[in-house]
């Protein structure tokens, strides 16, 4: 089956780092630090992204759990922003990264979410991007990487 003219497809934007490149070790049921965090802005306004994790577990691999994606949306009344993300409160759960369970501690992995809805409530949203260690029993190790795609749809030229 061909794509013909005016179907529509997914758009890719610019594959963006939104962590600060110096990351610190996330323990098992922790979220990452706001130290961590690179703010990030929807400058196109996409509705969806998409969303790219390189990250090692330390001592062992996990054979159980996941990483959470969490979004921060700032801004969100004039200058107010809400909480960072906790236990008592989690923020905007974007999706699940799964966990390739057979590769050897010590070693990055990449894992992605293909496609989420992209929170906001306003035009060019900024956010602050966590990840929250979830149920693994391990340690994620130091410099991990996170990177957000935004994606639209629209017709094919």
């Amino acid at each position: 089956m061909a794509i013909a003219t005016n179907d529509v497809i997914v758009k890719w934007g610019t594959q963006d780092q939104v962590d600060d490149g110096t990351t610190s070790t996330i323990a098992d049921g922790a979220y990452s630090v706001a130290a961590d965090i690179t703010t990030w802005t929807n400058d196109d306004d996409a509705p969806l992204g998409q969303a790219v994790l390189e990250c090692q577990f330390d001592t062992t691999m996990p054979t159980v759990g996941n990483i959470g994606l969490y979004a921060r949306c700032l801004n969100v009344t004039g200058t107010s922003d809400p909480e960072i993300p906790s236990d008592n409160f989690p923020a905007v759960f974007v999706g699940s990264f799964l966990i390739p369970f057979g590769v050897a501690n010590d070693v990055n992995f990449f894992t992605i979410i293909p496609m989420f809805q992209m929170p906001g409530f306003l035009t060019s949203q900024t956010i602050d991007w966590y990840l929250k260690n979830n149920g693994t029993g391990q340690v994620i190790g130091i410099d991990w990487n996170l990177w957000i795609t935004p994606l639209t749809q629209g017709p094919k030229a």
